[in-house]
């Protein structure tokens, strides 16, 4: 109970957390950051070797986590991973819906099946894994969602329609749950990334070129690191963000301010 005689809930030692896309660059400092909190950590992740490797560091900080393979373009992967994951950790305290595929190109040139992939893994996938979770953490009557948006849902993206769409309507999905779960004192916000030194937007570019471009571009002149969405990640699961929900908030070094 703080000072103003509120009871504001956050993340303890031993909570549980999923983060999905766990193997990669932001994923990681998720996992990483969390389990520096002292919560046990679920990895799902698709590549066994990224996968593994989390946990792998994980596990080397002194915290407890599990890889779990799992394929977010396929409905009957996260039922069988949630199932798994409630029989090992229990009732999660927060989901991280991190993980997204970018397949590029024009609207013109885009394949449908591109297209479908694209909002199966960034927006179907964490709409299934809220509804799987979703029992557990309401009969707790606790639990925080993290939806892992992008600068794109607000800018769109040349070549990238499918992807900044996908990330767009996870920000409305991100508002609608938050509404809905609201009564059952769960929150729901999303991390709206700048870029960031992650590999997908590596796979156009180079570092070099990408901190070139920020040095110059950038109102705080540098680019963004997966630390510091995960230092935001820890913020929204923690009681200072007790009284936050239904938001979408930009890390971007003060990206979308610059004319």
């Amino acid at each position: 109970m703080s000072e103003d005689g509120i009871e504001r809930d956050g993340l303890k030692p031993g909570d549980v957390v999923v983060v999905t896309g766990g193997g990669g660059g932001f994923g990681r400092a998720f996992a990483k950051r969390f389990a520096r909190a002292g919560a046990r950590i679920a990895v799902w992740e698709l590549n066994p070797e990224s996968g593994a490797e989390t946990e792998r560091q994980v596990k080397a900080l002194g915290g407890e986590a599990r890889f779990f393979r799992v394929d977010l373009s396929k409905a009957s992967d996260i039922e069988a991973a949630a199932r798994e994951t409630l029989a090992v950790f229990g009732a999660p305290y927060c989901l991280v819906n991190n993980a997204s595929v970018y397949p590029r190109g024009e609207v013109l040139d885009l394949s449908p099946e591109a297209w479908d992939l694209t909002f199966r893994v960034n927006l179907t996938a964490p709409f299934l894994v809220v509804k799987a979770f979703g029992p557990a953490m309401i009969e707790k009557k606790r639990g925080v969602v993290i939806n892992i948006s992008s600068g794109r849902a607000l800018e769109g993206a040349p070549k990238g329609a499918n992807y900044a769409a996908s990330k767009a309507a996870l920000l409305s999905l991100t508002k609608s749950l938050a509404l809905e779960w609201a009564k059952h004192r769960i929150r729901v916000n999303a991390i709206i990334p700048g870029q960031s030194l992650t590999a997908m937007p590596l796979e156009n570019t180079s570092e070099a070129a990408m901190h070139a471009k920020a040095a110059v571009e950038n109102p705080l002149g540098r680019v963004g690191y997966p630390e510091d969405m995960a230092g935001l990640a820890m913020f929204l699961a923690s009681s200072d963000a007790a009284y936050m929900t239904g938001q979408g908030v930009a890390m971007n070094g003060g990206a979308v301010l610059a004319p």
